[in-house]
């Protein structure tokens, strides 16, 4: 047995409210800190069981994080958990974003679009990206004001004029769905590579407009996944187990994947259901 997949007990250092429905949770983890932008790890809450969470940038006294939002059984619980609770820690695992070229071709300027918790890989990707000079544009989309996240360190990283924020209601930056912000910037500036993590029918939008456009891409997905390691099989999208060959697919896996995504899920049950 590899190292990382041993459950590490750790406890939760301190929490952030990013938003009025995400929270990061800080906590001592070693090989967490040493992951790749766009890795997960497998979390552990006792009586609540175990799920995969992307894993954030960590604080300036060196403890890794999360964001989580209540959505499942398990991130309800989690996101109801207070300081000094015991968690535990497998991985980091699946593949990370590629940087600095795609098929030999350098990368100048790209775009990164971020719903909800996929802003957690985006902001990581975005302060890797800082530290190798590529020019960087971010949209964060929300239902709300509220609900956006991660924007005070978005703009810290890679400047407020390169944010743009998108919500449903218009309470804050352009009113409309993130993949129309996506399409106005395309057309003014062109991008080398489009990044994008969260809702994945927001992600079919933007995967749309890139091929369209003929930008490669890197999207994070996200399915349910038991094992993390490639055993369990809960987390196939086609012919692919994200755990193991995701969760970073680019245009020419989702390309193989038309027929799901976007389109559908599976359950539990491992039972295709409509997003």
């Amino acid at each position: 047995m590899r190292t990382i997949d041993v459950i590490r007990d750790t406890k939760i250092d301190s929490i952030i409210q990013e938003s009025s429905n995400i929270r990061s949770f800080f906590f001592k983890d070693e090989p967490s800190l040493k992951a790749s932008p766009g890795q997960f790890v497998m979390v552990w809450l006792p009586g609540a069981g175990e799920f995969p969470m992307s894993l954030s940038l960590p604080s300036k006294r060196g403890l890794a994080s999360i964001g989580v939002k209540a959505m499942g059984t398990g991130s309800k619980a989690l996101y109801e958990s207070k300081v000094g609770d015991f968690i535990g820690i497998r991985g980091p695992y699946g593949t990370s974003f590629e940087l600095g070229s795609n098929k030999g071709k350098p990368m100048r300027r790209v775009l990164l679009v971020g719903g909800g918790t996929g802003m957690v890989p985006m902001i990581v990707l975005a302060k890797a990206l800082s530290k190798i000079s590529i020019s960087t544009t971010l949209v964060v989309g929300a239902r709300t004001k509220e609900e956006l996240p991660y924007l005070g360190i978005s703009k810290k990283i890679i400047g407020a004029k390169n944010v743009f924020a998108t919500t449903d209601d218009g309470t804050y930056g352009f009113k409309g769905l993130a993949h129309e912000q996506v399409q106005k910037l395309v057309a003014k500036y062109g991008f080398d590579e489009i990044f994008s993590c969260g809702p994945e029918k927001m992600m079919a939008q933007v995967f749309g407009i890139a091929k369209e456009n003929q930008i490669p891409v890197q999207f994070s997905l996200e399915r349910i996944m038991k094992c993390g390691i490639g055993i369990c099989g809960s987390c196939t999208i086609g012919p692919m187990v994200l755990c193991k060959e995701g969760a970073i697919l680019n245009e020419k896996d989702l390309d193989t994947l038309r027929s799901e995504f976007g389109l559908f899920h599976r359950d539990k049950a491992g039972t295709l259901r409509p997003i």
